[in-house]
């Protein structure tokens, strides 16, 4: 039977058919009508303790639009956003959709989040020149954000939290992952997240006058009377979808339970790999994220291959990084980021899902070992056979003025 990378499983609208119902009967289906109040109000309570704010968005890159532009205003002080260069497109586009230029950095070996120091070294080099930080929380991994505070407090830098696949991460004292920051934290909610209800997003600050901007300019930036008072767009949740988020806050904890206990299995089954450090708490999971043996990093395209021919499919999140990426290496900018390098070349993103069985797990794991054996003794640099890189892409890359 074929193992798919994931198999999204939102909510099912056809067992609410009463809720449905209640929305028509409103008549109510936009603009941050009951369903959306009374969701944003259960997201609050039960993932930030009630502290701060929350709103939802339409999806989480259009919530990240929101966020960089509510941080740096209508002239940014600075002309960069400082980011990893291991993250998905959507916050270099978001941030270039803002009128600023990526400006990426390497990651720590360990979590595979922005290099404290690499940050820094960034921070130094261009100083007034970078209006705003967009950390990623790496695969749900619950990053420093007092470190992100002090940085706002010492260089006056704005912090925005890319936390796409992080809802559902929480500390030792089930705090969800965020709660207490006064920048934004962005979260997906998309189908293929452990949260997911199909397509939305959900912006997280625990300063409510923050919140109350972002939610006027998600309105076209309507302000009292109704006129454009602020940048703006329709950045809005449907009813339709915040009702799907709240029947998935209902089954919720059994979801991210399971998840959990699969990603031990696999790092119980596969010690061959090296996996992300583990997070204190918990930790949301969308797949699993390992690196391949750094000898067989250049044979990742026949691994997969084979895999495929046994009907596994997996992919390799985030390789090609984005540097790496024809579009963001000509308009972007970087420093040295071997690690990244390293960690693009020897990842590769394993099944997870839902109502995945730890039988499932077994075939996967057994597949993978047979496979680095047999690869192993192949001849390498054969087509399919091996992964072509290009020389590290910082070497090339044009550099800031």
């Amino acid at each position: 039977m074929r193992i798919p990378l994931t198999r999204p499983a939102p909510p099912r609208l056809s067992l609410a058919i009463a809720e449905l119902q209640s929305l028509e009967e409103s008549a109510i289906f936009s603009n941050f009508g009951p369903v959306n109040t009374r969701f944003e109000q259960e997201m609050l309570a039960r993932f930030f303790g009630g502290q701060g704010a929350c709103m939802t968005v339409c999806n989480a890159t259009i919530g990240l639009m929101l966020a960089i532009k509510e941080a740096v205003g209508d002239t940014a002080p600075g002309r960069f956003a400082l980011m990893p260069s291991f993250t998905f497109a959507a916050a270099a586009h978001a941030a270039l959709w803002c009128g600023l230029t990526p400006l990426f950095c390497d990651i720590d070996a360990q979590n595979w989040a922005a290099d404290p120091m690499a940050e820094s070294a960034m921070l130094s080099r261009y100083a007034e020149k970078i209006a705003v930080l967009v950390p990623y929380a790496t695969f749900g991994y619950p990053i420093d954000l007092t470190h992100y505070t002090k940085i706002t407090a010492q260089h006056g830098v704005p912090v925005v939290v890319d936390a796409a696949a992080s809802l559902g991460t929480f500390d030792m004292r089930q705090h969800g992952f965020g709660s207490g920051f006064s920048g934004a934290v962005v979260f997906s909610m998309h189908a293929t997240k452990s949260f997911a209800t199909g397509e939305g997003g959900l912006i997280y600050s625990a300063n409510p006058d923050r919140i109350a901007r972002l939610r006027a300019m998600s309105n076209f930036g309507f302000g009292e009377p109704r006129t454009a008072t602020m940048p703006g767009l329709n950045a809005k949740l449907s009813e339709v979808g915040a009702l799907l988020g709240r029947l998935r806050i209902a089954d919720y904890d059994r979801i991210i339970a399971r998840r959990s206990e699969l990603l031990d299995h696999y790092r119980d089954a596969l010690p061959e790999l090296d996996f992300q450090a583990r997070a204190q708490g918990r930790q949301a999971h969308q797949f699993v994220s390992a690196l391949l043996p750094p000898d067989l990093s250049m044979s990742r395209g026949a691994i997969r291959e084979h895999l495929a021919n046994r009907a596994i499919v997996t992919g390799t999140y985030f390789s090609p990084h984005l540097l790496e990426q024809p579009y963001f290496k000509r308009l972007c900018v970087a420093g040295p980021m071997p690690v990244c390098d390293q960690v693009s070349a020897r990842i590769i993103s394993l099944p997870l899902f839902d109502m995945m069985t730890h039988l499932e797990v077994d075939q996967v794991a057994n597949s993978l070992r047979d496979v680095l054996t047999i690869v192993d003794r192949e001849p390498r640099g054969r087509g399919l056979h091996s992964t072509q890189r290009a020389q590290p892409a910082y070497e090339a890359l044009r550099r800031a003025s």
